[in-house]
């Protein structure tokens, strides 16, 4: 069965598109967002399959929101469904599979519905292969990761927790050294490992994989493989043998996400 995502800032259009699709026989698990930063959010966490988007949106255009949803998930399917024509060229060099105007036709929706099923997924590659089952470590071509300080992979391990979502230098330091009051030695201390770190994966030759503007650090979740990520698409759990970046305390919470999600 697929995962169809529907993102609408109108709830009765989200409401038109699931009764059209169950009418011409769609019987796939829909879920149904009107706010584009949700549903970001649940792309991040779900292999969504398909995803039908409306264009004129507050805060992320549809446009935008096809753009993001693809950095995160390269073989989601897009449609845009939406009542302006005027956007079909946009719509199509943002790699859209079909543009269904509104108000929906049942044969139209069916009918980009089967032409998004014909499209094969594309092979993911990545030669940096990220490993938090067990204890954290990072592979190039197979290679262990050296890090010349313990706090500058703990602060990487930290960005890849947190799932492509940023950190600031004092949420960073409340973890690394908890208890630590935040005052101008802490934050030289996290400028030191912060470095340590970037040196490290330059060496490395992955440098791609740290995103770090104004005050704000991530990692780019397109640059490499992750076995939590996996596990997070697609619910397999079949590589995970009860502990999550086992040298962190600060990982237990994610470690009990996991076991919940599996039912232990």
């Amino acid at each position: 069965m697929m995962l169809i995502m529907a993102v609408d800032d109108e709830f009765l259009a989200l409401e038109d598109f699931e009764d059209t699709c169950r009418e011409v026989g769609i019987t796939d698990e829909i879920v149904k967002f009107n706010n584009p930063i949700e549903a970001l959010g649940f792309v991040a966490c779900n292999k969504v399959d398909i995803a039908f988007l409306d264009i004129e949106m507050p805060v992320i255009k549809g446009i935008e929101l096809a753009r993001r949803i693809k950095e995160t998930s390269k073989n989601t399917r897009i449609i845009f469904a939406t009542g302006y024509s005027e956007y079909a060229l946009d719509a199509f060099k943002a790699d859209a599979v079909d543009y269904v105007l509104k108000p929906y036709e049942a044969d139209r929706i069916r009918q980009a519905y089967d032409k998004a099923l014909l499209v094969k997924d594309v092979e993911v590659k990545s030669h940096i292969f990220v490993k938090t089952f067990g204890y954290f470590d990072v592979f190039v071509d197979g290679k262990s990761v050296s890090f010349s300080s313990a706090k500058s992979k703990e602060l990487l391990a930290l960005l890849v927790d947190r799932n492509g979502g940023t950190v600031s230098t004092e949420q960073a330091v409340s973890v690394l050294w908890e208890g630590r009051e935040y005052n101008e030695t802490v934050q030289s201390l996290f400028r030191k490992v912060l470095k340590s770190l970037r040196t490290t994966l330059e060496e490395a030759g992955i440098s791609e994989i740290l995103l770090d503007s104004r005050n704000q650090r991530s990692i780019d979740k397109t640059t490499f493989v992750c076995d939590y990520y996996d596990f997070l698409n697609t619910k397999d759990g079949s590589k995970y043998f009860g502990n999550y970046m086992e040298q962190y305390d600060w990982a237990k919470s994610t470690e009990k996400e996991i076991n919940t999600l599996l039912g232990r």
